[in-house]
């Protein structure tokens, strides 16, 4: 969302798309035009009827909340959410649920220090003080500035006429291992893969498991057709390298034509190693895969950025840059310039089993 963001900072039209529905919602709010008066007057009303709301009844049910949520956090939520839902504007339910999936980060009995579900102590869980309700207001208040100060730059760069943003915005649910869905044709792409499968790497999936429980579906994308509250890692299964659904063989006869760097890497392990590093393959045949997705929307002379980091497998280093400058090549495009950078914090847990290994990430720029 923080491409989209800074294109439109720039005047551009802007497109997105992705497989998790928690992030899409995050984009689709940030990329949309707000007036503070009408978030400040829908506030209002969403407070007043959360504090007039005296039904215990609770809106949600899935498999463990009783191990996720104490039982006055699902009664304060159920209020909160049954005030969004009277809101009769789809954008400003938006708006809202996207505050809502902030109050379940900080109020369910996950950790907030791993992106992988982890419950908190019991001891942790019965002496902590949260209000359910104050931890909205002061969310809501937060985001209203944030987006408030945003649109405002917006406006004073002359981006803002008759109450909308003057270009183009999407932003839609869709998985890029099988199409970009859309007919348009682009001179930009940024993107910023994970840098390997989800499952090993950074479970976002699980980490939008439990606002997703409380969201309803039909606010976000009618086109979503993944069950995606299955069970907590639909989502990652879904992400590039999730499926095993294909022979290795085939896979690795495919892609190993096309990077010497990843077969080298593959086949220097044998046995259970060997089976690790299959996660790599797997990961990197999708990722190729939606490049060719990417490549046709590609207009001639357009630049695509990529952010990539190297991660390790079997405590060797799995060269996604490298690997990454070998597909393009494999399909005529070549790399236009290189960059590095410091990894930059981002608002996300603050611990996973590879960030130790990780200090630094490449852009890498093709030119089409």
């Amino acid at each position: 969302s923080n491409t989209l963001v800074t294109g439109m900072k720039y005047g551009m039209n802007v497109f997105g798309q992705d497989i998790n529905p928690l992030s899409l919602l995050l984009s689709q709010v940030k990329t949309t035009y707000y007036l503070k008066e009408e978030l400040d007057e829908a506030e209002a009303r969403i407070i007043n009827s959360i504090n007039i709301d005296q039904s215990h009844f609770i809106e949600v049910t899935f498999p463990n909340i009783d191990k996720w949520f104490t039982k006055n956090v699902q009664i304060d939520l159920s209020k909160i959410f049954r005030a969004i839902n009277k809101e009769p504007i789809i954008k400003i339910r938006k708006f809202f649920w996207v505050v809502l999936a902030e109050v379940i980060r900080l109020t369910s009995n996950d950790r907030t220090s791993t992106f992988k579900m982890h419950m908190r102590s019991l001891e942790d869980i019965r002496t902590r003080e949260i209000s359910v309700l104050k931890t909205f207001a002061s969310v809501s208040k937060k985001n209203i500035k944030n987006i408030s100060d945003y649109i405002a730059v917006l406006s004073l760069k002359g981006y803002i006429k008759e109450g909308k943003y003057l270009k183009e915005t999407e932003v839609i649910w869709g998985d890029t291992n099988k199409e970009i869905r859309t007919t348009k044709s682009f001179n930009l792409l940024v993107t910023s893969p994970p840098y390997g499968d989800n499952q090993t790497t950074v479970t976002y999936g699980q980490f939008s498991y439990l606002p997703l429980q409380w969201i309803p579906v039909q606010d976000i994308d009618n086109d979503i057709d993944l069950n995606y509250l299955e069970n907590t890692q639909i989502i990652d299964t879904r992400s590039l390298g999730g499926q095993i659904k294909s022979n290795i063989n085939n896979i690795e006869d495919i892609i190993f034509s096309k990077s010497r760097t990843l077969k080298r890497f593959v086949t220097q392990f044998k046995d259970a190693e060997r089976k690790k590093a299959e996660k790599v393959t797997r990961f990197i045949y999708d990722l190729d895969k939606s490049i060719d997705n990417m490549l046709p929307k590609m207009e001639k002379g357009s630049f695509m950025v990529w952010t990539i980091g190297n991660r390790n497998v079997n405590k060797q280093m799995v060269h996604n840059d490298l690997i990454l400058r070998e597909l393009f090549a494999s399909k005529g495009v070549n790399i236009f310039t290189d960059l590095e950078r410091e990894i930059l914090s981002k608002r996300m847990p603050g611990r996973n089993n590879f960030s130790e290994t990780m200090s630094k990430e490449k852009i890498l720029i093709f030119k089409i």
